[in-house]
């Protein structure tokens, strides 16, 4: 049995080009950003109640 080569389809140009616009550098989500700083307040509130056991949370707090 022959091979037969099979013609393409025509891509549409109008939307190939708005697919490669899309590329470059890439951005943290709002998503990611909220949760880095929710990791950060959450460390600090920790190092401060480890170094200030025995105050009141609300005199350690002042102090930031």
């Amino acid at each position: 049995m022959p091979k037969v080569n099979k013609v393409h389809k025509k891509r549409n140009p109008v939307a190939l080009s708005a697919i490669l616009r899309k590329g470059g550098v890439h951005e943290k989500s709002r998503k990611a950003k909220r949760q880095k700083q929710k990791s950060e307040l959450r460390k600090t509130v920790s190092k401060a109640m480890a170094t200030y056991r025995g105050h009141s949370f609300v005199w350690v707090l002042s102090i930031y």
